[in-house]
């Protein structure tokens, strides 16, 4: 079983509509009036996960950028580690009207970019949203 977080917030900076999880949380982060342990435990968070979670190097390589945008990662359902911290982020932004959708998939669809003992990245298949199981 895999899971995934998805995040869909109105930025008022730019009028444009944010998809990403954690692209919500740095935008509460910066630009929202949080209660005083709201943002302590968000700040916290956010920077547990920015050292803690593997970045897969196919993101730093310049040509997969593009590819990267389209790309979707999934959390195993063994990394638990992961995510309850995840759902402690999302009861914040929940708080601050934020729309978050937790995603199950028993297989994830596409080509595989990247996996470790906690998650794995796929480029989807065109038809794959419609097939996820």
């Amino acid at each position: 079983m895999h899971l995934r977080y998805l995040a869909k917030f109105y930025n008022k900076e730019n009028e444009k509509i944010e998809y990403g999880f954690f692209a919500a949380a740095d935008y509460l982060k910066k630009f929202c009036d949080l209660e005083i342990n709201d943002r302590e435990q968000l700040e916290k968070l956010i920077h547990w996960f920015d050292h803690t979670l593997p970045i897969p190097d196919y993101y730093q390589d310049k040509k997969n950028r593009q590819k990267s945008k389209s790309a979707t990662s999934w959390y195993k359902d063994s990394a638990l580690e992961f995510i309850n911290p995840m759902n402690d982020l999302t009861l914040i932004l929940e708080k601050y009207n934020v729309e978050v959708e937790r995603i199950n998939a028993k297989k994830v669809l596409g080509k595989k970019l990247y996996e470790d003992d906690f998650q794995i990245t796929v480029l989807p298949f065109k038809d794959a949203k419609k097939n996820i199981t």
